[in-house]
């Protein structure tokens, strides 16, 4: 026997995504707490003992380092809600908390075992800061140079956390600090060293870290100089700043007012990445309006103008695939094949396929690359677009195909209907005409010889027969009209004007005959709304105006009735317009209380 498991419920099966959730939002938000908690216990603390180090004092400064801590802090949770990987948003909450560190120092440095490490990882948050640099936009390393640059101020971070461990053991009287006793080689001088070291090597690596942006910023086209338009700036004030903590470091010298530069530089770069982020996300949004664009047809160059415009790349081509000739076209119809096989430095394709077959190549400026969800959101655009466009196209043939078929349908009916009343003329009613005219001969004998009482018979019958003889004519003008066969339109509606009981003017001016299916259509048209007329509109007069254009005929007709009516299901007014949609006309009926009512027709007549 096998056993079976019972199959898992919806709580069982929800319960695995969930934990990693509520994990990873537990994670971040003690993250958050402890960053914030540190910077601002320390600031209270260096107020309440009044030991700042060698840090600038007074509670502007404190002020102004919580201010940068929170940016950091603020910016980390807004990135892990807008970049795709976590990356970004953990950087920014890390430097926040290794930003405090230099505040920690002067406070730990009673305890051997502890400050050598908070001195060690006080800069800590410039290599986290240098990182989310060289991540924008996407919060990954994705250049090779990159990532030398990455593992080159690690391992120099690396050195001089070793060297403070194994070297640093300043003098007591100079920093107040207790004995390191991680100290294979202890020296006084080697702290004073290592710094000026640092300082040389992370300065070194700020410059090129600085040259390779503002490199890529001046050399990218417009969309790139849009997303990252701060960055540059930041990284350059911040150079400044460094080089002024080094002469201070190393000089002794006070740089007043230019001490501020720094940390005003390093709360430009987490707002920085944050808008280039949300300029893109921008964008994203405003690639779905191209769908509103296109939702009529999609207009090749209308369509490639608008996404240049949208994504502000000028220069930015889109090539259509042609499936006849198996190739790509412009969007004016120009064969692109040397443009497609020979991408422009600088440049980047994105292919758009569906599941039957290519659409397009888009080319663009390779900045908009690096956001993979801008480029998602271009090809969803077009391929709702492009499917919007095949299913219009397909339910436009199909509607076309039911209106031919309907018409097709129309006329064998018009033609079935005219060869029937046809042969009820020729047939049945013309040997019927000839037993009424036999059975009149009869009577006419019957009197002669006197016999009365056969010729009443007679007479009678012969009445029968032309009671018979009327309602099969009526019958067959239902059918098909003949005065329509025999005659005109105009003749046709003047007969339906004599027959109705109420008074009405006919105007017709179409000039030559018009189809035979659509003469047919206003002929009993017009006769369904002469007869509603007669019977609920409690009209006094009506009138019924014939008149045609090149390409359509126009019905009128008018009562000064009662009004009010509507069209509803199962009635005459519906019937009208069913009959005119046939022929794919359009009827509208405009009826008020007390004002009477006015049928139009519309029918084409091509």
């Amino acid at each position: 026997m096998v056993a079976t498991r019972p199959a898992p419920s919806r709580t069982e099966i929800a319960a695995p995504a969930a934990r990693p959730h509520w994990a990873r939002l537990t994670l971040r938000a003690l993250a958050v707490t402890i960053a914030i908690a540190s910077n601002v216990l320390a600031q209270v603390m260096s107020a309440m003992l009044n030991d700042y180090g060698p840090r600038p004092s007074g509670a502007g400064w404190a002020i102004v380092f919580i201010a940068v801590a929170l940016d950091y802090i603020v910016c980390g949770v807004v990135a892990w809600r807008l970049v795709r990987s976590p990356i970004a948003g953990w950087l920014m909450v890390g430097a926040a908390l290794f930003w405090s560190a230099g505040a920690w120092y002067p406070l730990v440095r009673q305890w051997g075992w502890v400050w050598p490490w908070v001195e060690g990882v006080t800069d800590l948050w410039a290599v986290l800061v240098g990182i989310l640099v060289l991540c924008y936009p996407t919060g990954r390393l994705t250049a090779r140079f990159d990532r030398a640059l990455v593992l080159a101020v690690t391992v120099a971070f690396a050195i001089r956390l070793g060297g403070i461990l194994l070297f640093s053991s300043p003098e007591a009287a100079e920093c107040g600090c207790a004995t390191n006793p991680y100290a294979v080689l202890p020296s006084d001088t080697a702290d004073y060293w290592l710094g000026i070291g640092w300082r040389i090597v992370g300065l070194a690596l700020m410059l090129t870290v600085a040259a390779r942006l503002i490199a890529r910023w001046f050399t990218s086209s417009l969309p790139a100089r849009r997303v990252a338009f701060v960055m540059p700036l930041a990284i350059l004030l911040w150079c400044l700043g460094t080089i002024q903590d080094s002469l201070s470091f190393a000089l002794g010298w006070d740089g007043g007012w230019l001490q501020f530069v720094p940390p005003v530089a390093i709360a430009l770069i987490p707002p920085a990445f944050v808008g280039g982020v949300l300029y893109a996300r921008g964008l994203r949004s405003r690639v779905a309006d191209l769908v509103i664009v296109a939702r009529d047809k999609v207009d090749r160059g209308l369509w490639e103008s608008s996404l240049a415009r949208t994504l502000h790349d000028s220069s930015l081509r889109v090539f259509w695939w042609d499936e006849p000739l198996q190739a790509y076209q412009t969007s004016d119809g120009i064969p692109a094949e040397d443009a497609v096989t020979a991408t422009r430095p600088g440049r980047s394709t994105l292919a758009i396929d569906s599941d039957q077959g290519p659409i397009a190549l888009i080319e663009h400026d390779v900045a908009l690359s690096q956001d993979d969800r801008l480029l998602d959101a271009v090809s969803s655009a077009l391929l709702l677009s492009v499917d919007n466009d095949r299913l219009r196209a397909r339910l436009e043939r199909t509607i076309q195909e039911l209106r031919q078929s309907r018409l097709r349908l129309v006329e064998e009916g018009y033609l079935a209907r005219r060869r029937l009343e046809r042969d009820l003329h020729d047939g049945s009613q013309q040997q019927l005409v000839s037993l009424a005219i036999s059975l009149r001969i009869a009577t006419a004998k019957a009197e002669a010889h006197g016999d009365e009482e056969l010729a009443g018979d007679l007479q009678r019958a012969s009445d029968q027969l032309a009671d018979a003889l009327r309602e099969l004519r009526e019958l067959a003008r239902g059918i098909h009209p003949t005065v329509l066969t025999d005659g005109d339109l105009r003749s046709a509606i003047d007969e339906l004007g004599m027959r109705s009981h109420l008074p009405v003017e006919v105007q017709v001016d179409v000039g030559d005959r018009l189809p035979e299916v659509v003469e047919e259509t206003i002929y009993y048209c017009v006769s369904e709304a002469l007869a509603n007329a007669a019977k609920h509109s409690r009209a006094r007069n009506c009138s019924v105006s014939v008149t045609r254009t090149d390409t359509t005929v126009t019905v009128v007709v008018k009562d000064d009735g009662q009004g009010g009516a509507r069209i509803e299901p199962g009635g005459g007014l519906e019937g009208i317009r069913d009959r005119v949609e046939t022929v794919s006309g359009r009827a509208d009926v405009r009826s008020v209380a007390g004002l009477g009512t006015i049928i139009e027709l519309t029918i084409p007549v091509g």
